[in-house]
């Protein structure tokens, strides 16, 4: 789970007897700094019975070995783990005395609270108020629990002057994607569940109600990028307790999105390796993580050879020679356009497109197909949607993919469904814009309303299912030369215009490198960093000139959406 906690102020303590449930505050702007390791060994514990189950311990023997065992990479899951009366005290106390944060980039949405490290820097009236947290933290660090803890991972000493956990409210919509936790020196990550004890599905959500916890195995022994679909998925479920070691290139996992109106409320947190003087350390103790040839999340987000994995990050095709404005469409090229709006194909409103373009360097054309064609795809689209069961509070099923189309990833850089061939009449439309699209018919008009000279092509028709898919906006988003970007935004309904449900496309200024510490360049609204957004609609064309330090995204689609983002997707190199 990507560090996200601002650790240089305290958690807000409300101090009134409620916090009201909707209470956030501005998203942060930057990623947080190293965890905090102050001395947590001088504090007075409460006896560990009072805390943890006393079976978990007798049975650390049987969890060594069904940790080991375990698939797609070593894990283990305990319930009961605490204390029922201790854990019902760190609810209360999480909902209503702890203030949370709405934090949102291209690879997570979800509401957090300070780092936990810091309550002892609150002044002692508020420590009073959170007995419950801070007894399940220092008994969390401990050096009996992590001792525990190093017996069952079998990882090792760990750290006890760095406390890192965080509490953490997904609300609808909420969610996680895939990554796998390797960030600084973190050794074991954990998961502690708090969902309502008293509701009906307390034992273990629904599959529909969302919020598991997936977890990928690598997609084949010669590679450590993560598989297409996960192989287990683990449910919030009340006093459980959820571990595993990090692993890079291994450890890859999700949290799915929240669909239903509960919230999946947990506490998420890392041991470390030991810190400089602490029993254990090692100077080459990092190296415990690295499997020969193994690449964690972010550098496979920063992997150049990424670019060509995937349909989509093809080379450029070339046109047999530049094109470049000609300002007037021939008799023949309407024809061979035929599929457009005939208004964009007039004279006088290229010339307005091209004066927009010139002030802005992007543009949007509502209404882009001929209506008669837009009419008769727009049924299509919806069926395809009805037939998948994807979208209206509905996650589609992993695999769900239709005739024709193949999945496009790796999933730490992208995942959407792209047409391959058309295997019946929605693809046989699909594929006649996608040959619209690549023809140099339509590079002549590109090149007349933007007035840029047009070398060479690649593009693909994509679906980003409901409750699945998304690109983030790492290296591989951007481009070695100046692009212009036509995406034909294909989104039935109106419920995407606010953004709410994702499916928007997001340029960014990447900077120097500008990453945050989870491998995602997307700040927070507002900052300076973004240059474009525009959400999904229906038949509308973008075109966005892009240079190569402009990086981009397509939100991750929720399953609130009223289906897929549908689109056609072309870049065009420039001749500078």
């Amino acid at each position: 789970m990507p560090e996200t906690k601002d650790k240089q102020s305290v958690p807000a303590v409300e101090t009134k007897d409620k916090c009201p449930a909707s209470t956030t505050e501005t998203k942060d702007k930057r990623p947080a700094p190293a965890a905090k390791t102050t001395d947590k060994r001088a504090r007075t514990l409460e006896p560990l019975t009072s805390t943890f189950s006393a079976s978990m311990f007798t049975a650390a023997d049987e969890l060594s070995t069904s940790f080991a065992q375990a698939t797609p990479y070593p894990h283990t899951r305990i319930a009961p783990f605490c204390s029922d009366s201790l854990l019902r005290g760190v609810r209360t106390e999480m909902l209503e005395r702890l203030h949370y944060t709405q934090k949102e980039t291209d690879i997570f949405k979800y509401h957090q609270s300070g780092d936990l490290a810091n309550l002892d820097g609150l002044p002692a009236a508020e420590q009073a108020q959170l007995p419950c947290l801070r007894q399940l933290r220092d008994s969390l660090y401990s050096q009996e629990f992590r001792d525990f803890v190093s017996r069952v991972t079998g990882c090792g000493p760990l750290s006890g002057s760095r406390t890192d956990m965080s509490t953490n409210r997904y609300m609808q919509g909420d969610h996680l994607l895939l990554h796998d936790d390797v960030i600084g020196d973190r050794r074991v990550s954990y998961i502690i569940y708090l969902p309502d004890p008293d509701a009906a599905d307390a034992s273990g959500w629904a599959d529909e109600s969302g919020g598991g916890l997936e977890l990928y195995a690598r997609e084949s022994p010669n590679s450590w990028a993560p598989a297409e679909c996960p192989e287990k998925t683990i449910r919030p479920r009340w006093n459980q307790l959820v571990m595993f070691t990090v692993l890079p290139g291994q450890s890859h996992h999700a949290v799915q999105e929240v669909c239903g109106e509960r919230e999946r409320l947990s506490i998420q947190g890392w041991f470390h390796f030991p810190q400089p003087g602490e029993p254990g350390y090692s100077v080459d103790q990092m190296q415990q993580l690295w499997t020969d040839g193994a690449e964690s999340t972010l550098s496979q987000i920063a992997a150049s050879h990424q670019r060509a994995h995937g349909t989509q990050e093809t080379e450029f095709m070339p046109f047999p020679k530049c094109i470049e404005d000609t300002s007037i469409v021939s008799s023949e090229d309407k024809t061979e356009l035929r599929l457009m709006n005939p208004e964009y194909l007039s004279e006088s409103v290229m010339t307005q497109v091209a004066s927009r373009f010139a002030d802005d360097s992007h543009i949007e054309l509502a209404q882009f197909l001929n209506p008669a064609v837009a009419s008769a795809l727009q049924p299509l689209l919806n069926a395809a949607d009805e037939h998948d069961k994807v979208g209206n509070g509905h996650m589609a099923a992993h695999g769900t993919r239709g005739a024709g189309w193949i999945i496009n990833g790796p999933p730490v850089v992208r995942r959407f469904a792209c047409l391959q061939s058309a295997e019946d009449a929605l693809g046989v439309q699909l594929m006649d814009i996608h040959k619209m699209f690549e023809g140099p018919a339509f590079a002549r008009w590109l090149a007349s309303v933007s007035a840029l000279a047009l070398r060479g092509r690649r593009g693909a028709v994509r679906r980003f299912r409901a409750g699945l898919d998304y690109t983030l906006a790492s290296p591989d988003a951007g481009s070695s030369c100046t692009t212009l970007d036509a995406v034909l935004c294909l989104a039935p309904g109106t419920t995407w215009l606010d953004g709410v449900v994702g499916g928007y496309h997001c340029y960014v200024d990447s900077g120097d490198g500008d990453a945050s510490n989870d491998g995602s360049v997307y700040r927070a609204a507002g900052d300076d960093g973004i240059l474009l957004t525009t959400p999904a609609s229906w038949n509308s064309l973008s075109l966005v000139m892009r240079e190569p330090n402009v990086v981009r995204f397509i939100k991750y689609v929720s399953a609130h959406a009223p289906g897929s983002r549908w689109d056609v997707s072309f870049e065009y190199s420039v001749d500078e």
